[in-house]
Parts: C-alpha cells; structure tokens; sequence
C-alpha cells in the first residue's frame, strides 16, 4: 500500500514538473523596441501593465526609443530588437535600403494626433504663407516630416521654401520655445508641451484630415521567421489591452501617463484623437507608395523605384488573431 501511496505521489511530482518545463519551453521572449515620443505606443504599454504579455506565455523586453525612427533603424541595422513600434514614414525610408522586416499588424492611427503644425505667432508667423524662409524643426525621416511637406503643398508652398532642421521629437517643445526654430511640425504629445511653455505665442495652424498617421508592430523577418507563434500571441496581447482601453480610459489615461512620464492634464487633453484598433489596410500601401514618390522626387533617396510594400505587410498573423481586421487586396 505504502509503496503504490509513493508510486502515486511520484508520478503526481512527475507530472507537475513536465507541465512546468513545458510551459518554461513554450515561453517566448520577444525584445520590443517602443516610441516612447507620443501617445501611440500605449497599447502595448497597456498589455505591458496588465500582464497581457505574460498571460500569454511571453517574456517581453521594452526598450525604450526617442522616436519610431530610431527603433526601426537599429531594428534594420543590427537585428535587434525583435519587434518594433514605428509610424508609416520610417517604414518608407527604410524600404529604400532594406527588405528585411515587416509590418505584422497597425494598433493605432489618428488624423489629429499623427503631426501638427505648430508656429510662434508672436515671431510674426499668423498664415502658412508667412513660414517662407523660417526655420521647422522636425525629425527628418520621421512622419512629421512627410506631413510638413504635405502641409507645405497644401498651402501653396515647397519644402524648399523653408529651412527644415533636424531635431529629435521630445526636443523639439524646448527648441520652439528657446527660438531655435521658428515652428515644429510633430505629434503629440509634443504639440500640447509646446503649447504649455509658450502660451499664447504658439498657434496651430489648421491640418484636419491632410494625413492619416498609422503605428505599426513592425517585426524583423528573421524573427518573424522563426517565431510566428510568438508573434501571434503578441498581438492578441495588444488586442486585447486595445479593448482594456476602450472600457478602462482613465485608467489608461493614469497608466499611460506615469509610463511616458507624462502630466495627466496633458495626456487627458489629447487622448479622444487616437483610435487603438487593429488592423492592416490598404490605406497602408497607398500611403507609402505616395511618401515613397515624395522622397525620390525631393531626392531625400537615391532610389528611382517605388517599392512594392506589398513585400513590407506579412498578413498571416493577424489573419490568425483577428481575420476580420485585415482587409488588403492582394
């Protein structure tokens, strides 16, 4: 009796050990490169403060970026990290030199959010026509920096008719402000700290509905590759921090806020403007076979060939988590 009692609690120890080795096995590490430069990142965030990564058997590593622009570079360049969090605009320049990643899924976008203008009215700048020879501060390469030239052309102006200067965006409030440049063209929550520091010398100038900005999950091919199964459960942990959002916005908004390290007023103020969605569009390869046009034309690369970003979108994996939110013709 005694000896089937210790078979019994052997195999019972046996069994709790093989369950936990391959749970440890089925654990996938994923080392995500976030923007933590704006407001866009916080689904993953989110699923980072809930436990959404964990739940779903991953082990994730954020690091922390200025920019999208940064992220995908060092993504493209050295293979690490595995996953990053980027706008359409980085994808654009990168394609020019690389084919080595992809974009797995869009978990944000917004017509308000996405880039701004923003000018110092009391340097005599009142309508768009009055930017002829000033000096924009923007991340060059960067989505506010396709939407300066958008907004440029919008008004009846060239890129050539000001003097763009490069400067990363959590600068570019304190740049604006110390009279480094005379506007910013830059998301938010940039934009709104801008706002703050200069009061009623800065205006925005009217951009509703010139660009829609979109955030992808952009994973390196080689992970992609090896890890798909991972890949999917990282984006059912955003989807699902996507609906916390929806049925949670203050919380978020308090959660976002201490991650970004951000005032709550300021998140507050602009957080009706983005949408936390899934999805793959064909939005997305209208927009940067226009971006990649305006790049080879204002000879921002040497290339003479619009890619075809259909190689740039891998479909398949948000196919597998949310089929409903692809919808690209191709």
């Amino acid at each position: 009796m005694a000896a089937a009692v210790i078979i019994v609690i052997l195999g019972a120890v046996s069994a709790f050990w093989f369950r936990q080795a391959k749970d440890a096995g089925s654990t996938r590490k994923i080392v995500l490169g976030v923007d933590f430069s704006d407001v866009f990142s916080t689904p993953v965030l989110i699923a980072e403060n809930q436990g959404y990564f964990r739940d779903e058997g991953l082990v994730v590593k954020i690091i922390e970026y200025p920019s999208g622009r940064t992220a995908l570079a060092e993504m493209v360049s050295k293979r690490n990290p595995d996953v990053v969090t980027a706008a359409q605009t980085p994808v654009m320049y990168n394609s020019f030199s690389n084919n080595n990643y992809v974009i797995i899924g869009g978990m944000a976008y917004s017509y308000d959010a996405g880039a701004l203008m923003l000018v110092r009215q009391d340097k005599g700048i009142r309508i768009a026509a009055d930017l002829k020879s000033r000096r924009v501060g923007t991340p060059v390469g960067s989505t506010g920096h396709f939407f300066l030239n958008l907004f440029l052309l919008y008004n009846g102006l060239k890129i050539s008719d000001v003097e763009v200067i490069d400067i990363d965006a959590p600068n570019l409030p304190q740049a604006l402000a110390d009279g480094q440049v005379d506007a910013i063209s830059v998301w938010q929550p940039q934009i709104h700290i801008a706002q703050k520091l200069l009061g009623e010398k800065a205006a925005i100038f009217p951009s509703k509905d010139i660009y829609r900005v979109d955030f992808y999950l952009i994973a390196h091919k080689d992970f992609l590759k090896s890890n798909p199964e991972a890949l999917a459960k990282l984006l059912k942990a955003v989807d699902r921090a996507q609906n916390f959002i929806r049925q949670n916005k203050e919380l978020s908004i308090g959660i976002i806020s201490r991650r970004l390290k951000l005032d709550r007023e300021t998140v507050t103020a602009i957080w009706d403007v983005y949408q936390f969605k899934m999805f793959l569009d064909q939005a997305i390869i209208t927009d940067l076979e226009a971006e990649a046009r305006w790049a080879i034309e204002n000879k921002y690369t040497r290339a003479a060939k619009i890619p075809d970003y259909r190689n740039f979108i891998s479909t398949n994996i948000l196919e597998s988590v949310k089929p409903e939110a692809v919808n690209i013709i191709r």
